[in-house]
């Protein structure tokens, strides 16, 4: 009989939902026990799809003996505090990313985690896509030459029809908008390609949305000479999800959200590409989590990853506030 990690559906509507649980129902190493939401019907739904217990708070579901791990798909300023009563109750935690709204508590979650000595991991997926794998080794072969910089776009509609009461149209509740919600998954890919973020500068608009600003343009410098930029709007449509990585003798193109890569050489002649239709990053960042579950392994994108990433989009709202240059170092510093 195949060995399952027991976890709790903490969240269960939209992303939940629609992204998240189907991923779950197709890992055969994780067995929903149990789903909370504040909306009872969603709870319900999602507990009579996995056969599971509905719980109607979240203490409910850290006081189960069989729970061994929560799944947290929550507003992003509940974070904290649900993952510090998690490891406190003894739970794992898989947090979808941001960690957190702040850097200040993104690094208490990580304390917190391993203080209990539980696994905290942060549900940075981008990264898995089988495109950017292939641009990771690419790079690590030395096929474009020495890396120089990248630049990305990952801008969607979303804030169009979103309406002004949705918590994210709340910037106490998600500051940054589209960057906190869809440029820190480019964030990640490009601190798993490039190494250590250093200094941040931005601008931040608002375009549509009264209360939040839902245009970004960040520029990201890390260890010399490697420079990138990143361009994030939440009132775009159709979508954009692309990536440029620039060597000295090539470069990478990521297209059509990462699905379609190509390798170019110096005179911008094709000399690889591919098309990805097929592959699932949902799906394998769920079962990483459960095999670091039944095996105590140390995850890719643990609590760390996920604060380096926030710290870059915390570092780009200052930036455009101030008008100056921010140091990551400023945010991170322990």
């Amino acid at each position: 009989m195949a060995e399952h990690a027991r976890i709790a559906l903490v969240g269960c509507g939209g992303w939940s939902r629609n992204v998240n649980q189907k991923a779950i129902a197709r890992c055969d190493n994780l067995r929903v026990v149990a789903c909370c939401d504040v909306n009872a019907a969603e709870a319900r739904q999602s507990a009579e799809q996995f056969g599971a217990r509905c719980c109607d708070t979240y203490d409910d579901v850290l006081a189960c003996d069989d729970v061994q791990a929560v799944v947290l798909m929550t507003p992003n300023d509940l974070h904290r505090a649900q993952l510090e009563a998690a490891v406190t109750a003894g739970k794992h935690v898989f947090v979808e990313k941001p960690i957190a709204n702040t850097t200040a508590d993104g690094l208490a979650m990580v304390r917190a985690a391993d203080r209990a000595r539980r696994l905290l991991m942060v549900g940075h997926n981008t990264r898995r896509r089988a495109g950017l794998r292939m641009a990771q080794q690419w790079i690590a072969q030395g096929r474009i030459g020495r890396l120089i910089g990248c630049d990305a776009q990952f801008s969607g509609g979303t804030g169009l029809a979103m309406g002004e009461a949705v918590w994210r149209a709340d910037p106490a509740r998600c500051p940054g908008l589209p960057l906190i919600q869809l440029g820190i998954h480019i964030v990640d890919v490009m601190n798993m390609l490039m190494g250590t973020p250093r200094r941040v500068a931005a601008f931040h608009r608002r375009a549509v949305l009264q209360r939040n600003d839902d245009c970004t343009v960040s520029i990201i410098a890390y260890d010399e000479p490697l420079t990138a930029t990143l361009t994030s709007h939440y009132v775009v449509d159709p979508a954009l999800n692309a990536m440029h990585l620039m060597g000295t003798e090539g470069r990478i193109e990521l297209t059509r959200h990462h699905h379609q890569a190509e390798l170019l050489g110096p005179r911008s002649e094709v000399l690889e590409s591919h098309t990805f239709d097929d592959e699932n990053s949902y799906v394998d960042e769920f079962r990483v989590f459960g095999d670091a579950i039944l095996r105590g392994e140390p995850v890719e994108t643990d609590g760390l990853g996920g604060v380096m990433a926030l710290a870059v989009v915390e570092a780009s709202i200052l930036s455009a506030r101030e008008g100056r240059f921010v140091g990551i170092d400023e945010l991170v510093n322990d």
